[in-house]
């Protein structure tokens, strides 16, 4: 166990164990005096299994990781399926699949499945060497995964797999006919996205970003309790446990959509700045394992890890503070949920497996 530890990069660590101490406090206040007090406990115990997870992983070769690729995405893939065949309905919403009394998300995992793959097929060959035509199948494998997930439906997650596409027009450095190209693909696919995909109800929550105090009481409710949650924090915030938003049970969704607007009040704007900057240290450090990488493949990897982490963090962040429109779009190491919390950990487990491959050049 001890040369396992040993293939942990303590950078990337530190923030992540303390980005998870922070959650664990948040649920724990969060739950407190309600069907969810024990949520933390839960919730510690998907840490736990994470922390394992990524332990093991950093361990492996990232070589062989890669070549073991295709054969995740596939699986990935048949969780996708499998949904609609045996997979359980909430909320209208049919993403989960029980297993053991357990609900997973597959499409957690599968974001990180398709930027495992699609980083291996773009490591194949130099950048210049890539054709057009091979960046139309790669972004195809991208594609593929998110309508299945737009169709559960769940376009918060959908949204997750954008920083895979966005990895494949960088990796051709930008040009002008690919900027160009992503520009009208992106207009097309946002048409198209609110005339025939897109929910009454997502769409709702767009127009109430517009205009947040149309209806304070029905769909502006949510951003507008956030938004007093996080006022009423202050500068030093109300104190563990004593946010009266999150304590009177005003905050909706408390425990995953808005679980920072309860950090915020309790901690105020300095653990604001504190939980923003171990992220920004987390980001960071990930993008430094990606100049030391060893393989076009593996730097492409953590460089789409960074960007998945980033946008979570931009969009939750952005949602709680009513810049942005709710997308059910969770926050890393802060939200409760076991597929996403294994999911991160095991994304991670691949970007310290980087790390350690790099320090034994």
């Amino acid at each position: 166990m001890k040369n396992r530890l040993r293939a942990l990069d303590a950078p990337l660590l530190l923030p992540v164990l303390l980005l998870v101490l922070m959650g664990t406090l948040t649920l724990y206040s969060a739950g407190r005096g309600t069907s969810q007090a024990n949520l933390w406990l839960k919730q510690s115990l998907w840490y736990s299994l994470g922390f394992v997870a990524m332990v093991y992983i950093a361990t492996q070769s990232p070589r062989r990781i890669f070549r073991l690729s295709l054969l995740f995405y596939g699986l990935g893939i048949l969780g996708l399926v499998a949904v609609f065949v045996i997979g359980k309905k909430i909320g209208g919403a049919q993403r989960w699949i029980a297993v053991a009394g357990q609900t997973f998300q597959p499409s957690e995992l599968m974001k990180w499945m398709a930027l495992l793959f699609v980083s291996h097929r773009l490591g194949l060959h130099p950048p210049e060497q890539l054709g057009g035509f091979e960046l139309v199948k790669t972004s195809a494998l991208v594609l593929f995964p998110m309508l299945l997930v737009l169709k559960q439906p769940d376009l918060g997650m959908a949204i997750s797999f954008l920083p895979i596409l966005v990895l494949i027009p960088l990796l051709k450095g930008m040009r002008t006919k690919w900027v160009a190209l992503g520009l009208v693909l992106t207009c097309a696919g946002g048409f198209v996205a609110w005339n025939k995909l897109l929910k009454p109800y997502q769409k709702q929550r767009v127009l109430t970003l517009l205009d947040p105090n149309a209806d304070l009481q029905g769909t502006g409710y949510q951003i507008n309790q956030s938004r007093i949650a996080i006022g009423a924090g202050g500068f030093f915030g109300q104190g563990f446990t004593a946010g009266s938003q999150t304590q009177l049970n005003f905050l909706p969704v408390k425990t995953t959509d808005f679980v920072f607007s309860v950090w915020a009040e309790e901690r105020g704007f300095i653990g604001v700045l504190l939980a923003l900057g171990l992220f920004g240290l987390l980001l960071t450090r990930i993008l430094e394992i990606a100049r030391s990488a060893r393989t076009i493949a593996e730097t492409n990897f953590c460089v789409g890890a960074a960007c998945i982490l980033g946008l979570h963090l931009l969009v939750n962040v952005g949602m709680v503070v009513g810049v942005l429109p709710n997308k059910g779009m969770v926050l890393p190491f802060f939200s409760a949920g076991g597929s996403s919390t294994l999911s991160y950990f095991m994304g991670l487990g691949v970007v310290m497996a980087v790390a350690y491959r790099a320090k034994l050049k």
